[in-house]
């Protein structure tokens, strides 16, 4: 019980001071919900295990352990004002109502509202569209996103290089 206590107020403080820098949900001045197992608080990081599941408005994010790093130098509720990076590290998910990113780790950058996403990364949209990588650069301000791979050409075969499936419903429209 006191785990829970000292998470939701290191979870409400953190994303009450910094909603405005953070925001998983693009343009969302909604609240950032978490939850975990365990939380770690030491001075300019804050670590989230087991579990790890944050959601603001319609947008959700997944994954085995959470950083939550502050670039203050103030201990306390101060270090999340100037809230800095964010990691979530082994079974990444970042989720909304259009689409799913899955990977190993995603990376939060707030200078460039960025998540990046490496290892094995998978990229759903709609129900059939698929696009898989090793490496996914997303920005949250432009929905923009860049999937990389870690070979070039056709020797690669399909490992390593970016693949993209998208589903024909076979439909056809006419006027």
């Amino acid at each position: 019980m006191r785990t829970l206590q000292i998470l939701g107020a290191v979870i409400a403080s953190a994303l009450l001071a910094g909603t405005a820098h953070a925001q998983f949900a693009s343009d969302s001045k909604a609240p950032i919900n978490g939850s975990a197992d365990n939380v770690d608080y030491q001075r300019d990081v804050t670590v989230l295990s087991g579990q790890v599941d944050v959601r603001q408005a319609d947008v959700r994010i997944l994954s085995d352990v959470m950083k939550i790093y502050a670039n203050s130098g103030a201990g306390g509720t101060e270090a999340f004002e100037n809230l800095d990076r964010i990691e979530a590290i082994g079974n990444f998910y970042y989720i909304t109502p259009e689409q799913e990113v899955r990977g190993k780790r995603g990376v939060y950058e707030r200078t460039t509202d960025t998540f990046t996403v490496t290892g094995d990364v998978i990229l759903l949209q709609g129900e059939d569209n698929v696009v898989t990588g090793d490496k996914l650069i997303y920005n949250l301000t432009t929905n923009e996103a860049k999937v990389v791979g870690t070979c070039k050409g056709r020797r690669c075969g399909r490992t390593g290089r970016v693949n993209i499936l998208i589903k024909n419903t076979g439909e056809v429209e006419t006027r």
